[in-house]
């Protein structure tokens, strides 16, 4: 069985800071699934050798910005990090599925964030079926949580996308269940995940203004040859 750890990067239709949105799937065979999350444990304990790994998240905006508990590294530590990260995603048994949104180019009738995650999500979901399909594996996905404790709507508006785009399937899919969802700091797939969904964002947003080698650039670099990309329009 293939595990597909999703979550997003970028911004909603209304917020002009940038005008994409990411979705990434990091697809890592289930049974190769505890020995990513050991190299995971083994390199958050290097990076911050005081707290617990389950204390803290992988996340690429907090790393490049220094923020929470990569506040106590300087930015020559942080730079080594992300590549480091980067590394082991390069390193590992595992495909990165991206869809990349342009909300600049979007027909009208796409009008709200819950109809930009649905188009990109059902064109996660082809090509996560495509990839199902090619090697003849079941998979299952996993989803970071959106909703809190007192409400599960957004996750409720997932699974409504989910079961739509089933249908246009006559629910014939490889995908063994409805997703799954997690808060990311169970899961080191799904830190993962974000960081590659953050990756993508920042050097398409940054090759848009300068073409200066940064450390996202030079991790984007590692992650490249196994990163499928899939552009809106």
């Amino acid at each position: 069985m293939i595990l597909f750890y999703i979550d997003e990067s970028g911004t909603g239709l209304k917020d002009r800071q940038s005008p994409y949105f990411v979705l990434s799937a990091v697809a890592v065979p289930s049974e190769n699934s505890r020995g990513m999350d050991a190299q995971v444990i083994a390199l958050k304990r290097q990076l911050v050798s005081w707290a617990k790994p389950e204390d803290f998240e992988i996340k690429g905006r907090d790393l490049r910005r220094g923020d929470k508990f990569f506040r106590g590294l300087d930015w020559e530590q942080r730079s080594r990090a992300i590549v480091a990260v980067a590394q082991l995603i390069a390193n590992s048994d595992s495909q990165i599925l991206t869809v990349q949104v342009d909300t600049r180019d979007l027909p009208e009738y796409i009008a709200s964030d819950s109809d930009l995650y649905r188009l990109a999500f059902w064109r996660l979901l082809d090509k996560i079926e495509e990839l199902l399909q090619e090697i003849d594996q079941p998979g299952m996905l996993l989803i970071d949580a959106r909703s809190d404790l007192h409400s599960s709507v957004q996750d409720r508006r997932i699974i409504d996308a989910f079961q739509d785009w089933l249908g246009t399937r006559a629910n014939q899919t490889r995908l063994v269940e409805v997703p799954w969802f997690g808060f990311s700091a169970f899961y080191s797939g799904l830190q993962l995940a974000d960081f590659v969904a953050y990756l993508v964002d920042f050097v398409t947003n940054e090759s848009n203004r300068s073409k200066r080698e940064n450390p996202m650039q030079q991790a984007y670099a590692l992650i490249v040859q196994k990163t499928h990309l899939f552009q809106i329009p």
